[in-house]
């Protein structure tokens, strides 16, 4: 999973990057600087617990791309150029967009627009995806329209057809409608096929809130989820510069220090877990004495496409999975005597993984 941070002038988008891949990344703008890359480590207790059981030389969780995308200097409103440029191609590498918007107060930073708003600021951004698709769309439209010439009958059947879609899409987004919020017909979806529109990316915003605001960090958590709810969509309050000089302790003097700040579970779980859900993802589980490993698919992914994700050649080869749900796997202690109390289960290709799903996939090549 790839997520894109994004974000206006000094919100502490760099500064909750940092935070999620204890990374040490220059906070502020510079002109020309590209995207800060880093990895975070899925956290997943059920990891723990089967390392101790099984005793692996190596135990790998599942991993999330965080990519710091750099924003403008300046910003005076919506104008669909925020997204432009390098900063455009970038996003198009990404699986879902993490929006974060400035709700401390900080007379040293003053902010871009004058006043702290977070709301605005979500409205903005949205605003600015919306316009980056019309382009994209008009940009589409207009080689279409010259492929026109000269094309046979059945291909100018179907270039006015992707045409008279991709104006209806217009039509939406011209109304505010991002498109991850619609339903693509089957016409739709060919018309777009080769156009990668960033208001159809899952939206995840990250209130970023100051150290007094963390006991109201629930309120603002649910006010926020109410003002960006919908298809794809979700939001947090964390406070990212606690975050961030919590993500340099050691855990256990992260833990009494989460403790006596009252500030609850740590953002990084937060976020992945609110990424899981809006992007509707799974993890399953491979066991073994080489290797405990947490994969992460889509909910529902067939068994042999889930293998796919190990090897491609277990997904070719694909016979059968011998699962054992993670309770009952740690309940019976080994595969062997989930086997023998009848709770190991032989499942086909189609079956569809289950989060939590310990695994071994027979195959042939």
């Amino acid at each position: 999973m790839r997520i894109g941070i994004i974000g206006l002038p000094a919100s502490g988008k760099t500064t909750l990057f940092n935070a999620l891949t204890r990374g040490r990344a220059a906070t502020g703008f510079a002109a020309g600087r590209g995207a800060n890359i880093g990895v975070a480590h899925v956290p997943d207790e059920r990891l723990n617990l089967l390392t101790a059981l099984y005793k692996p030389q190596r135990t790998v969780p599942a991993e999330v791309t965080y990519m710091d995308l750099p924003g403008p200097t300046e910003y005076d409103g919506p104008k669909g150029g925020m997204f432009a440029g390098e900063a455009l191609t970038q996003l198009q590498t990404v699986d879902a967009v993490l929006v974060v918007v400035r709700a401390f107060e900080d007379a040293a930073v003053p902010h871009v627009k004058g006043g702290t708003d977070w709301k605005r600021d979500v409205d903005d951004i949205g605003f600015d995806l919306l316009f980056a698709d019309i382009a994209l769309l008009d940009r589409r439209i207009e080689r279409l329209t010259k492929d026109i010439k000269g094309a046979s009958q059945a291909d100018r059947a179907r270039i006015n057809s992707d045409v008279e879609n991709l104006r209806g899409l217009q039509t939406k987004l011209e109304e505010g409608t991002p498109l991850r919020a619609k339903e693509f017909t089957d016409q739709e979806r060919g018309a777009v096929r080769d156009t990668f529109l960033l208001s159809a990316l899952p939206f995840l915003v990250a209130v970023n809130i100051g150290e007094d605001d963390i006991p109201d960090s629930d309120q603002i958590t649910s006010a926020a989820s109410e003002a960006v709810g919908g298809k794809s969509s979700g939001a947090i309050a964390v406070c990212a510069s606690l975050e961030a000089e919590l993500a340099g302790m050691d855990a256990e003097e992260e833990a009494d220090f989460r403790e006596s700040m009252e500030a609850g579970e740590a953002g990084l779980s937060r976020i992945i877990n609110l990424s899981y859900d809006v992007l509707g993802l799974i993890s399953f589980l491979t066991v073994g004495e080489d290797e405990v490993r947490a994969w992460t698919v889509e909910r529902d992914t067939p068994a042999a496409v889930a293998a796919g994700r190990i090897h491609s050649d277990i997904e070719r080869g694909f016979i059968r999975g011998e699962v054992v749900a993670y309770d009952d796997l740690l309940e019976c202690g080994s595969q062997a005597e989930a086997r023998t109390r009848g709770l190991l289960r032989s499942e086909g290709r189609e079956y569809l993984m289950q989060d939590g799903d310990t695994v071994n996939f027979l195959f042939s090549v």
